[in-house]
């Protein structure tokens, strides 16, 4: 087992959930259909005047803790820039989303940002855009580099896919090798579990590739004991951990988490059986995002180390590319994050976070 089984699990899931890339949404159930109007207070810098302009923000469920700062990102741009904005929660449903798109297009809006339910889904809203040449850039799941190519007005915005998996991974092995106590067997191994976000979606399916790319470079032997599908949502991912503690006890030493969110649940799980108590059990629990609530973690001790994907530069960055698209200008002006013309992917920057350097994330929520 060990390397070979980490290998054999991840390709397993690849290619058993290849077909099926963002079937499954991120987080609870919000208010269907719901929709919001906001307008922008001052004028941009960026190109033309872009004030007095209005663009359309689909979101696939506001209850989810990720997107809800990409969307704050993006409407914080948006007011600086006198741009009106209209947002709909498509509640995880795409046929309302796919509704909502048509709803905005009929009422005129100069751009759309969509944060997808499906990424299966951006054929079909650009094909939508395409008569009227609105252009639109797509948030957190990533369409095709072929399907975005076949429209000149259409970008995508969001965390490199891969890097985060490898970071977090580093962050296990590294810790792993200067705190012996990890190795709670002292077998020289790694035994670890992983929750996974969802089956098919593009960033979880390259995060496992991430994390395998890092084990098999490593001197430190891995053994991964099990990996779950969490749907990205805290209860179930403390069901699983339930589960596992049931059936693994201490075996497992280390939880790699797809998100904070999952972290947290399994958190909650591991500390309803004693962990995290003075004196007592421990276990080193990573995620990634480094959402408020699991940067609180990391400080009480819970959560030893989170992936920042800067959600608010995400969102930012995102009404930027529509701003430049609407204004005419060149789609990378103003812009800091690397661009792949090829895919049309905007890059933002993922760092890895511990409580050393919790500072640079919390920077991100002010």
């Amino acid at each position: 087992m060990k390397k070979r089984k980490v290998i054999a699990l991840v390709l397993a899931s690849v290619l058993a959930m290849s077909g099926l890339a963002g079937l499954m949404g991120c987080s609870e159930p919000a208010d269907a259909g719901k929709e919001e109007e906001s307008a922008g207070s001052e004028g941009g810098e960026s190109g033309e005047s872009s004030e007095g302009k209005n663009i359309g923000v689909l979101i696939f469920n506001y209850a989810n803790d990720y997107i809800s700062y990409v969307r704050k990102g993006l409407e914080a741009e948006a007011d600086k820039a006198g741009v009106s904005y209209q947002t709909s929660d498509a509640n995880d449903n795409q046929p309302t989303q796919t509704e909502q798109v048509d709803t905005l297009l009929s009422k005129g809006v100069d751009g759309l940002c969509v944060a997808l339910v499906e990424s299966t889904a951006a054929e079909t809203v650009i094909e939508k855009c395409r008569p009227s040449n609105t252009p639109v850039v797509f948030l957190n799941k990533k369409p095709t580099a072929e399907v975005l190519n076949t429209y000149d007005n259409c970008w995508y915005v969001g965390c490199a896919t891969q890097l985060p998996g490898e970071q977090e991974t580093q962050m296990m092995i590294d810790d792993f090798k200067a705190d012996s106590s990890l190795d709670k067997n002292g077998d020289g191994k790694i035994q670890f579990v992983v929750i996974k976000g969802e089956n098919g979606h593009e960033n979880s399916e390259a995060r496992l590739v991430g994390m395998e790319k890092i084990i098999d470079a490593s001197d430190v032997e891995c053994e991964m004991l099990d990996m779950q599908v969490g749907g990205w949502n805290t209860q179930k991912a403390k069901d699983i951990m339930d589960a596992w503690i049931s059936k693994y006890g201490d075996e497992i030493e280390v939880v790699l988490s797809q998100n904070d969110a999952m972290a947290l649940g399994a958190i909650e799980a591991l500390k309803a059986q004693g962990y995290f108590e003075d004196g007592g059990k421990t276990m080193a629990v990573y995620g990634i995002n480094c959402i408020q609530t699991g940067l609180e973690a990391m400080e009480a001790g819970y959560l030893k180390g989170s992936v920042m994907t800067d959600m608010i530069s995400e969102g930012a960055t995102g009404f930027k590319v529509i701003q430049n698209a609407m204004n005419g200008v060149d789609i990378q002006t103003d812009i800091e994050y690397p661009y792949e013309e090829e895919s049309k992917f905007f890059f933002v920057d993922s760092i890895p976070i511990r409580l050393e350097n919790i500072d640079t994330a919390w920077a991100m929520y002010k």
